[in-house]
């Protein structure tokens, strides 16, 4: 593989990243009401993923690159999977908070 595929399969990486970071944070943002201000906090990050899926989507269109259906769907499944299992606990914000803060490092 050489250094243009590594570029183009970061690419494809980064968009099915901010695919998932998209669901689960509009996931979260959908069942937080008593913590407005970290729902608008959450709320304002879903529109900075927004632009972000924007741009990459550019860039994979400008330069003629196919996106992975297969990241993304996956991605979005892994999504669902930490939104289903973050509803239940009490201390769903606390958990959300965690998994918001490692998903943004890894980030």
């Amino acid at each position: 593989m050489n250094h243009v595929e590594h570029y183009h399969d970061w690419l494809r990486d980064a968009h099915a990243m901010e695919k998932q970071a998209e669901s689960m944070l509009e996931s979260m943002a959908s069942r937080i009401d008593n913590y407005p201000d970290l729902r608008a906090r959450i709320e304002q990050h879903v529109n900075e993923t927004k632009h972000q899926i924007t741009v990459l989507e550019e860039i994979l269109d400008r330069n003629d690159i196919s996106r992975s259906v297969i990241k993304d769907s996956m991605s979005k499944m892994a999504a669902l999977g930490q939104s289903i299992g973050g509803m239940f606990p009490s201390d769903e914000i606390v958990k959300g908070s965690i998994s918001g803060y490692v998903f943004e490092q890894f980030e």
